[in-house]
């Protein structure tokens, strides 16, 4: 969770990446009922408007008034267009007239979309995808991770990989995680709960038999560059709500999430790994006890999978 462009203003998630988001599809229920698609961790870039969730995506930040706040979509088009880009400007791009269209907006956030969509963002630069080449080799640790991440810890069921896989299936889970106690969202608003997919779809107006079935659910996110961070000091979060500070924790969540004692109050991750339990999910509803809470892996076998996980950041050997 990240402070905005006002001081003392933070959002109450932590925001996914923007990697490989446009590889997705518009938000949709398949044949089982299964969400799948959208972007944004409740899936409210639907797509349905723009054909586009990263587009949609896109056009989120600029006017919530806990990121970037502009005050309307008119302010965002009139500094774009004032603005120069290396000499590439936006009606360059889109046409003479183009900042006066009625749907400058959606072309500033199409214009965003092909640029999340390009190799820059998307390299496949990993070290996992070299390994399918002779740019690298996985270590002995590592693809005994990769065995445990497609066997005994389930992973692959929602992060299928693979050669040029996505590590992403695009759905949305409850996977139990606890209350983040600090996150800044309970400074002004001690009762918030983040109710995900559900939550959407409640104020989208579905009933409730579709969306209390998906209350607490949040989107699967891709696996890629899930270790990479911009410097050595910099502390990376994991979950929509930042809960987790390291993939140790992550992977021995997963792992005894239903063995451990429920920690008497709201734990940091530290203070929870530290007295051997976890605390009660943020959500009740719909945690996920089939595929993950009790995996058997050893301490070995966690240490593997993180090992594995380490692989997948891009720029391996630059």
């Amino acid at each position: 969770v990240y402070e905005g462009s006002i001081a003392g203003a933070f959002g109450n998630r932590k925001p996914p990446s923007a990697a490989y988001i446009a590889m997705g599809p518009v938000l949709y229920q398949d044949s089982k009922g299964t969400w799948i698609g959208g972007a944004f961790w409740d899936g409210r870039a639907t797509g349905w408007t723009l054909g586009s969730p990263t587009a949609e995506q896109a056009q989120g930040p600029f006017l919530n008034p806990k990121e970037q706040a502009l005050p309307d979509a008119a302010t965002v088009v009139a500094r774009i267009c004032s603005a120069d880009y290396d000499g590439i400007s936006f009606e360059l791009v889109w046409g003479s007239g183009a900042c006066a269209a009625p749907d400058a907006y959606d072309l500033v956030a199409r214009s965003i979309a092909a640029y999340e969509g390009s190799s820059e963002v998307n390299p496949f630069s990993s070290k996992y995808d070299l390994s399918f080449g002779s740019g690298a080799k996985l270590t002995q640790e590592e693809r005994r991770g990769m065995a445990l991440f497609n066997g005994q810890g389930g992973c692959k069921a929602c992060h299928p990989n693979g050669k040029g896989g996505l590590f992403t299936d695009y759905s949305y889970d409850n996977l139990g995680v606890p209350k983040n106690p600090e996150n800044p969202v309970y400074d002004y608003d001690a009762t918030f709960v983040d109710t995900g997919l559900g939550g959407f779809l409640e104020s989208a107006g579905y009933s409730p038999d579709v969306y209390t079935a998906e209350i607490g659910r949040q989107k699967v996110p891709t696996l890629r560059n899930v270790a990479l961070a911009p410097g050595p000091d910099t502390v990376k979060t994991y979950m929509h709500n930042g809960y987790f500070k390291t993939l140790e924790g992550v992977v021995h969540f997963y792992n005894t999430r239903d063995l451990l004692p429920t920690c008497p109050g709201d734990y940091t991750e530290a203070e929870a790994m530290a007295a051997g339990c976890w605390p009660a999910p943020e959500v009740e509803a719909n945690v996920n006890h089939d595929e993950l809470g009790d995996l058997g892996l050893s301490p070995s076998d966690e240490a593997a999978i993180v090992a594995y996980l380490k692989t997948l950041s891009d720029g391996y050997g630059q």
